[in-house]
């Protein structure tokens, strides 16, 4: 039997922090390479999975995530953000609230120009 979307983000929340960014950046590249739609399905099964962490689980693997994106080409990080956006709108208020504080702090963990390469993809995203 495979693994759930919500073991793997448990176990991706276990993980050392290098460990956990290698696996997010991997994940992040396979996002990439789907279709509109597959990657939309994809992504939100990931979404839906990591909101069913704790808040420091949560709030640690979107730090790492947002590390991950960091290190990926422009394109490609305006591409994911755009899914992201889109999957994200169809959650609850609190569950988008808590994402996007989440993710503001691991903006807020990055370098300086990495941490405005991933804004200018979030501007060109929106």
């Amino acid at each position: 039997m495979s693994m759930g979307m919500e073991d793997m983000a448990a176990t991706l929340a276990s993980l050392d922090e290098n460990a956990r960014r290698t696996m997010l950046r991997s994940r992040l590249e396979a996002f990439a390479a789907m279709g509109d739609e597959e990657r939309r399905q994809a992504m939100g099964q990931m979404l839906h999975a990591i909101h069913a962490l704790s808040d420091d689980d949560h709030e640690k693997l979107v730090a790492s995530r947002t590390w991950a994106l960091s290190e990926l080409p422009r394109e490609t990080q305006v591409s994911l953000i755009r899914t992201h956006l889109s999957v994200l709108g169809e959650l609850p208020e609190e569950a988008r609230q808590r994402e996007m504080g989440a993710t503001q702090a691991g903006l807020q963990g990055l370098p300086d120009e990495a941490r405005q390469d991933v804004m200018a993809s979030m501007q060109a995203a929106g």
